[in-house]
């Protein structure tokens, strides 16, 4: 896939790349219970957002409010993370920074889009 013809799916995947590295950098108490979920939700939202660009306009609205729910839920589990300290301010800040608020955008101005369904 193309950057340019798909942003949302790009960006998501870099994401998940990162995620990868970095729950790969977890203490093992935290690797198989909080950092699973990290990546369980991350393959979710690039599973769903690959289902949204499938599926006829009439089915797009669920699908985007799905994907905005499980992109809420992703972004709880990594506050988390930061939160009880398996990763530091600056990596949680270089994940809002360079994603999630990306990503956020990018849904909600599908979201609005998807309203017209």
């Amino acid at each position: 896939m193309k950057e340019k013809k798909f942003p949302l799916y790009y960006k998501f995947y870099q994401l998940l790349k990162f995620l990868y590295l970095m729950v790969q950098n977890f203490p093992r108490e935290h690797k198989y219970t909080l950092g699973r979920e990290i990546i369980k939700k991350s393959w979710q939202c690039l599973d769903l957002i690959l289902g949204i660009n499938a599926v006829p306009k009439d089915q797009k609205k669920f699908l985007l409010q799905k994907l905005s729910l499980t992109f809420d839920q992703l972004k709880i589990r990594l506050r988390m993370s930061q939160e009880v300290k398996i990763i530091s301010v600056n990596q949680f800040a270089h994940l809002y920074t360079n994603y999630l608020k990306e990503i956020g955008d990018m849904i909600g101005g599908f979201m609005k889009w998807g309203q017209g369904f």
